[in-house]
């Protein structure tokens, strides 16, 4: 899939939002980044994954219904973002168990 199939692919999906690039070293470390908004969790998704997959892949991963191998998966957790490959088992097991919600302020 080329890089602006990827991006209209996002644009048209309610489920996500296209955050921007971020800028490697080199061309080949750029990376798109798309925040998912039910689970306010945010990918970075290498240029280089959006050539060699699909988008039935990609949104896979995006939806969790795969896991993130192509990707890096970020989420916040108190108050700041990280990657959870830097996740201990702990770490790993209480984002699982964490509530999901449709949380909002009443009007």
């Amino acid at each position: 899939m080329d890089g602006k199939a990827f991006y209209e692919q996002i644009a048209k999906d309610d489920r996500f939002v296209w955050l921007g690039v971020k800028e490697g070293a080199t061309p080949a470390e750029d990376q798109a980044l798309i925040g998912v908004i039910k689970t306010a969790s945010k990918f970075a998704v290498s240029i280089s994954a959006i050539r060699d997959h699909g988008w039935d892949e990609l949104e896979a991963v995006l939806t969790g219904q795969r896991q993130p191998r192509v990707m890096t998966h970020v989420t916040r957790i108190v108050g700041y973002f990280s990657q959870l490959q830097n996740w201990n088992r702990s770490k790993l097991a209480e984002l699982r168990d964490r509530r999901k919600g449709d949380y909002g302020v009443p009007e």
